[in-house]
């Protein structure tokens, strides 16, 4: 890993440049970084936003982040990137990165001799936050998606872990907060995902609308890292206490589209469904009804698409189902 302009350690104060990586698949191709350096040692964050780039409310949380964290106030160093999908930046790729068509989303750990994304993913975890005590990574709301105020975090089947990694979770104001199956770890997927199989903490917020800023939103984000950054010690102070219900789940369960169709959708981001549910019709290009699409599972809506056009297959929401102990 490099930074530009400069290689040499940084004094307390801000750095804002790029860095790069020597996988061969990402040669010429540079990455935003903003450092903060606290005046005194302590923990290491990494915070990350821009891996789907229409997602832009958690894009303006990260570059607002380092204003909120002056180096004087700071203990240990933040470091950023704000815009992970560089090269799908100024082209509103939704979803995939244009170098090699995947979604870097769900290539963690990735291998650094594997393609763009995969190689990205490597570099990402085992390069820039290699020694990272968090890393946070920001979502929500591309072009055609609602999204919900929920944050997800990788169960382990570790009990101490598990708190650990909730308690990093419940410091977003969230309505749904979303352990996923300790399972997961056993095949690529999101970056939180692939540092819980290395023993390491990470969270990933979720929140926005249709690829527009709303501050609501924004300050999801911000607060939320705020909160983490005290949490860890970096900032003084507790964090601040939640307002929304923090709703404990443990499955993330995808809802496809039944046929080629327009969806019509009847219910909202963060709703109580219930197992049967309708949540919305699918009909053809001249309006006759398709059927309904129904909630397999009782739960939460996490998010649903915004433009009705969906294939067949194509996911038309997704539901989070409520952890017994909540």
């Amino acid at each position: 890993m490099r930074r530009h302009p400069a290689d040499t350690p940084q004094p307390p104060g801000y750095f804002r440049g790029e860095i790069s990586f020597d996988a061969p698949s990402l040669h010429g191709h540079r990455f935003p970084l903003v450092e903060v350096q606290g005046r005194l040692s302590g923990p290491h964050l990494c915070v990350m936003a821009g891996v789907h780039v229409n997602e832009v409310s958690s894009i303006e949380a990260a570059i607002r982040l380092p204003a909120h964290c002056p180096p004087d106030a700071l203990r240990g160093t933040l470091s950023l990137i704000p815009v992970i999908n560089q090269p799908g930046f100024y082209e509103y790729t939704q979803y995939n990165c244009p170098v090699d068509g995947k979604n870097i989303l769900f290539h963690f750990p990735g291998r650094p001799d594997g393609t763009f994304s995969e190689a990205l993913c490597h570099a990402l975890l085992f390069e820039w936050a290699h020694d990272a005590d968090v890393l946070v990574d920001m979502h929500g709301g591309d072009l055609r998606e609602n999204v919900s105020k929920f944050v997800m975090y990788q169960r382990t089947g570790q009990g101490d872990t598990d708190r650990r990694h909730e308690a990093l979770a419940r410091c977003f104001d969230a309505d749904l907060v979303v352990g996923l199956d300790p399972g997961d770890t056993d095949r690529p997927g999101r970056s939180f995902t692939a540092r819980a199989k290395f023993g390491q903490a990470g969270v990933m917020s979720e929140a926005g609308a249709n690829g527009i800023i709303d501050e609501e939103s924004v300050l999801y984000h911000l607060n939320g890292i705020l909160n983490i950054a005290r949490y860890l010690g970096m900032l003084s102070g507790a964090p601040q206490p939640a307002k929304r219900k923090q709703h404990l789940c443990d499955r993330y369960v995808w809802v496809p589209c039944p046929v080629d169709g327009l969806f019509y959708p009847i219910v909202e981001p963060a709703r109580r469904v219930t197992r049967g549910q309708k949540l919305g019709e699918i009909r053809d290009i001249h309006g006759r009804s398709l059927g309904d699409l129904v909630a397999p599972e009782t739960g939460y809506v996490l998010w649903r698409m915004t433009h009705p056009v969906l294939r067949e297959g194509a996911f038309a929401l997704a539901i989070a189902v409520p952890a017994a102990s909540s």
